[in-house]
């Protein structure tokens, strides 16, 4: 990733549940932990992977395995997360026309993915699905994005930006902190999109069913509203 000139419009890709299905991924990653390790200690490593979520407040695997790896009295168990987590087929769990929209992105703006999650795990599921190189390695990860918004503007200035995300929390928070600068695209997949707590949506300006919907947005309908 290198920093850019001013651009007239950016636009901000989440992956968790927008591009990558996350939701079906763990629980790929559930079956497939169950049978190299066995369930007791399948059991034990999502134990351990809640705790540290609550700890962090991020998923954060590498420190999963890191304390999954002092507890587990068998050596060989280690090797077998890893291996399970790191050659995990990411790409095959990409929504459908996920590509296809950053492309169509990519035709009028400048693509970044935009992320929160662990500098390690995270940044290798992005490159492992193919999304880094989709975005041409414009790509941001953080703990908590919403709170990054002075670097975002700094490694990508622009005129306007458009987020493309699944989590209401999310789009209040970076409508909070940019404004009308800022258009939202409230992506309706996922556990988060279809909480009935934020059924309508209110901080997002436009609202599409799937991913795939962003093929059918302009420049315009993204640019300043």
């Amino acid at each position: 990733m290198t920093q850019m000139g001013p651009t007239e419009l950016v636009v901000l890709l989440d992956v968790d549940n927008t591009l990558l299905d996350n939701d079906r991924i763990l629980a790929a990653l559930e079956n497939d932990l169950a049978d190299v390790l066995g369930a007791e200690h399948s059991e034990r490593f999502w134990a351990i992977y809640e705790q540290v979520r609550a700890e962090f407040d991020f998923v954060n695997f590498p420190a999963t395995i890191e304390r999954f790896a002092r507890e587990c009295s068998d050596a060989a168990c280690v090797g077998k997360v890893s291996a399970a987590l790191y050659d995990f087929r990411f790409s095959e769990f990409l929504y459908p026309e996920s590509l296809a929209a950053v492309q169509r992105v990519a035709s009028f703006a400048t693509p970044v993915i935009l992320s929160d999650g662990d500098q390690l795990f995270q940044r290798h599921k992005i490159r492992a699905s193919g999304l880094e190189d989709a975005v041409s390695g414009n790509v941001l990860v953080y703990v908590h994005k919403e709170q990054e918004v002075g670097d975002i503007r700094r490694r990508f200035p622009a005129s306007h930006y458009a987020i493309v995300d699944d989590k209401p929390r999310i789009h209040a928070a970076m409508k909070a902190a940019m404004g009308e600068q800022l258009t939202g695209v409230m992506v309706c997949q996922g556990k988060y999109a279809h909480d009935p707590a934020h059924h309508d949506f209110p901080d997002a300006d436009i609202t599409i069913e799937g991913i795939a919907g962003l093929l059918a947005l302009t420049a315009e309908e993204l640019g300043p509203r």
